[in-house]
């Protein structure tokens, strides 16, 4: 056995007795010293892992285990045990980094994509975890994990009918396997509940039956069973369907409306009446409609906030009576409500077809589009509203909120909003925009008031969140700056905007591990961004030499002529303690690639630091007649005569 492999040993035992620290500290050291790359790299890259050889047998009595050809092994198994310990400790971007490495170096290995996959998820990535977990089912197609795994990123990616068929394979292999098969009776019921909405109410009516024949029974299997039964006009098994559900939650008051509905739909006028009056809704028996009674159920679920009911029923109605304004307003609401803001827009906009002339749909129509800060597009709307017959002064109003907000003059704004503020208006909106002119003034202490103003209305009121890490900045407060971002990013954790400006803000004031940890955050949700340099750098600064080293001989392996990385790997492993190894891998690119004066002061100082003073004093006299009067140059090489005197 190696001594690489002996330490890979013993951090997988710190890692099984969760000790990740520790585990983490010897891979790390491992990988910063070129051990998981091995000498087979095209490109140059073979240079970098050469010294990394060498310095590892210098230092040891033990050789390394070598490949048949006489070059090192590579040990790409390091980064996978870094993905694994990074992920046990909950820091999933960096285990995504680890990860992403070794199912490089190692594709047809599924484990690696398997982690690279688990990690995905725990970041909410859920399409990029797909992809990993596909490729691992396709590189290990008997991993019951994988298979598992790769269901449930299908179900949180919404895609019910992919986790349903991936599951089904996988209960071909494992038949008894409980976990699998309440993944599969999950995805069947998100899939029922998909093809409910799409009208295929037979088959959803097949699915839901199976559902609770497998034990899959209570309210919600009952309710969709009960509203696929009615689209299908089976009206007696519907209410017994309704009646079930009731059954299981006889305080909910809602479901007692559909069966009045039913009732009605069977001509049980009596029945209905009597059923409605327990819950104190008293109504003749001839102004009792079914319709009456649905919509009475989608008003019921929006006053408990079950959006997702509340859609359901107001689909239902849809599909059973057709389009009028009142029930595209209530579906409007509901998925505005749910933050389905485009499927909320498309509804309003089908009762604006309906009654052009209503206020209440171009009403409606503003707020969304005010909430979702889409300016342009309100600015369009205000003037359909305007052509509709709506309030003049709500128009106004509208409209100059939505000036503040476009490449209006700020000065020429902030007179209207002034004048709306002494009229009584006190609101969010109207403090957001004096809050924006005021900035855009360059006042950031007033508008700092009127974003102050406007949380304390509503905490959650995420412009003014944003507002005020603007007003901070310009004033030049970091501290609640740097306060402000941290309570933004915990509540709206992918705005990747803001991300960035922390990055800057971060990078500006020193705060060089938090950087780093931004960077990998946002650097795991991106493909084709190239961030590694920036992360290796922060790393650098923050003092993380071992994570800074193995990022940097990621680089080279890209780019293995690039001075600039190799003169930072070097530096590296100087801080590291390793001041050999990097002379070695730094004269082993000079030769390679050419050298420079920067990189023999570099080599000058190592040689210092290894006490080579003969060979120190060498290589500064080199630089100085290469480039004569070179200050750093100068005061190096006396330090090195002063070591050589002083040894005499």
């Amino acid at each position: 056995m190696t001594s690489t492999q002996a330490r890979i040993r013993e951090a997988v035992r710190a890692g099984s007795v969760r000790d990740y620290a520790r585990a983490i500290r010897i891979l790390e050291e491992l990988a910063a010293s070129g051990k998981a790359e091995g000498c087979h790299h095209p490109d140059g890259g073979a240079v970098y892992e050469r010294g990394a050889q060498e310095e590892w047998d210098e230092g040891s009595s033990e050789s390394h285990a070598h490949g048949g050809d006489g070059t090192q092994d590579a040990y790409p198994e390091i980064y996978l045990y870094l993905a694994r310990a990074y992920h046990a400790q909950r820091q999933y971007a960096r285990a995504v980094t680890y990860a992403t490495v070794y199912s490089r170096r190692v594709p047809r290995d599924g484990a690696g994509w398997f982690f690279l996959g688990r990690s995905y998820l725990a970041l909410h990535q859920g399409g990029y975890a797909v992809a990993a977990l596909r490729r691992s089912v396709r590189e290990n197609p008997a991993s019951l994990e994988a298979q598992a795994l790769l269901g449930l990123a299908y179900l949180r990616s919404k895609k019910p009918r992919a986790a349903r068929m991936v599951f089904e394979q996988a209960l071909a292999q494992y038949p008894d396997n409980k976990r699998l098969n309440a993944g599969y009776l999950n995805s069947l019921f998100v899939e029922a509940v998909q093809h409910l909405k799409r009208g295929s109410a037979d088959l959803a009516r097949q699915m839901f039956t199976f559902l609770i024949n497998q034990d899959v029974d209570g309210v919600a299997p009952r309710l969709y069973l009960a509203h696929a039964f009615r689209s299908l006009k089976h009206f007696p098994e519907a209410l017994t369907q309704y009646r079930a559900a009731s059954a299981f939650a006889p305080h909910d008051t809602v479901l007692k409306w559909y069966e009045a509905a039913m009732l009605v739909e069977m001509g049980c006028l009596s029945q209905a009446a009597a059923l409605l009056s327990t819950l104190g809704v008293s109504i003749e028996r001839d102004q009792i409609s079914d319709r009456f009674l649905v919509m009475g159920a989608v008003r019921k679920h929006m006053e408990e906030g079950a959006w997702a009911r509340a859609a359901s029923a107001a689909h239902l109605y849809l599909k059973t009576f057709g389009g009028s304004v009142e029930i595209h307003l209530l579906m409007a609401e509901v998925h505005r409500r749910a933050g389905r803001v485009n499927v909320a827009l498309n509804h309003y906009t089908r009762a604006m077809k309906i009654e052009p002339k209503n206020c209440y749909p171009h009403y409606g129509l503003m707020v969304c589009l005010q909430e979702a800060r889409r300016w342009q597009e309100l600015a369009k709307a205000i003037r359909r509203a305007e052509g509709a017959g709506c309030d003049a002064q709500d128009c106004y109003y509208y409209r100059v909120i939505t000036a503040a907000h476009l490449s209006n003059p700020p000065e020429e704004v902030l007179p209207h909003l002034q004048e709306l503020a002494r009229g009584g208006k006190a609101d969010q909106l109207l403090f957001n925009a004096l809050g924006v002119t005021y900035v855009r003034l360059g006042m950031a202490d007033l508008a700092l008031r009127w974003y102050e103003k406007t949380l304390l209305l509503d905490a959650e009121d995420e412009e003014a969140c944003v507002g005020l890490i603007a007003c901070y900045e310009t004033l030049c407060d970091d501290a609640r700056a740097y306060t402000q971002y941290g309570a933004y990013l915990s509540r709206w954790r992918d705005n990747r905007v803001i991300r960035k400006d922390f990055i800057a803000f971060l990078e500006r004031t020193e705060r060089w591990s938090e950087a780093a940890d931004h960077i990998e955050l946002l650097a795991s949700g991106e493909r084709g961004g190239f961030w590694g340099t920036r992360l290796a750098f922060a790393r650098k600064k923050a003092g993380q030499y071992r994570q800074a080293a193995i990022i940097y001989r990621a680089l080279l392996r890209q780019r293995p002529d690039e001075r600039v990385l190799l003169h930072n790997l070097v530096y590296c492993l100087d801080k590291m303690g390793q001041a050999d190894a990097g002379l070695r891998l730094l004269r082993a690119a000079c030769n390679a690639f050419g050298t420079s004066v920067e990189s023999r002061l570099i080599e000058g100082v190592l040689c210092l630091h290894t006490r080579r003073i003969n060979a120190a004093i060498r290589t500064l006299r080199a630089v100085l007649e290469q480039r004569p009067g070179y200050t750093a140059a100068s005061e190096l090489l006396a330090k090195a005569y002063a070591l050589a005197s002083s040894r005499a």
